[in-house]
């Protein structure tokens, strides 16, 4: 059996364009290693999960769909990047989506609704969300993590804190996120869209400036 997937055009813009792959859980045997470089089919190798298998080659297969001659490659921190633009990656349970700019830097992220999100709440939310989101709100929140998590793969720092460093602002459409860390504050503006299963944000620097 082969595998099954469906890709989707998520946002098409001037600036960004997102897209989203959901597949099916089958024999990972049926993956077609053509697809790789050298360099990533010894990474593809090295995995011991079949889950990690099939996010790997899911995610070559949907940038292929984007119709750009690159591979994806990492940097020394494990962020991925390709050469002639940039992307974002993520993945959530059988779901892959990249974002694709050929100017402009991007954070994205996709989350699926979880009640236990619940539980680690007191870990991720800064004193200012508290006082002005909804908390209680299963959807609000990881709609907050999910930023938070955007942010932080945008901005690659080592040592950055979710709850200390990355604070939203406001969850308008076009909402700011502030983040502060070694003397810098970094200003972004996200997008996001809600589904009935999951929520996906996405972000792109607006300004760089020292304290």
């Amino acid at each position: 059996m082969g595998l099954t997937y469906q890709i989707k055009n998520i946002i098409e813009t001037d600036r960004i364009l997102i897209k989203k792959l959901e597949y099916e859980e089958v024999d990972v045997s049926a993956i077609d290693t053509t697809i790789f470089n050298e360099n990533e089919l010894k990474k593809y190798q090295s995995f011991i999960s079949d889950k990690r298998r099939r996010e790997f080659y899911f995610t070559r297969v949907l940038l292929k769909s984007f119709n750009v001659d690159c591979f994806i490659e990492y940097h020394e921190t494990g962020r991925p990047f390709i050469r002639g633009g940039h992307i974002g990656i993520s993945h959530s349970r059988n779901t892959v989506i990249i974002g694709y700019s050929e100017h402009h830097i991007i954070g994205l992220d996709i989350e699926y609704y979880n009640p236990k999100i619940h539980r680690i709440k007191h870990k991720f939310l800064a004193t200012l969300e508290k006082e002005r989101f909804d908390t209680e709100n299963e959807e609000i929140l990881t709609l907050l993590w999910s930023l938070k998590e955007a942010i932080y793969k945008l901005e690659d720092i080592p040592g950055l804190l979710f709850k200390e460093h990355i604070v939203v602002q406001s969850l308008s459409h076009r909402g700011k996120v502030l983040v502060t860390k070694n003397n810098m504050q970094h200003e972004y503006l996200f997008d996001y869209l809600i589904f009935n299963e999951f929520v996906i944000t996405y972000c792109q620097l607006v300004k760089n400036e020292l304290n």
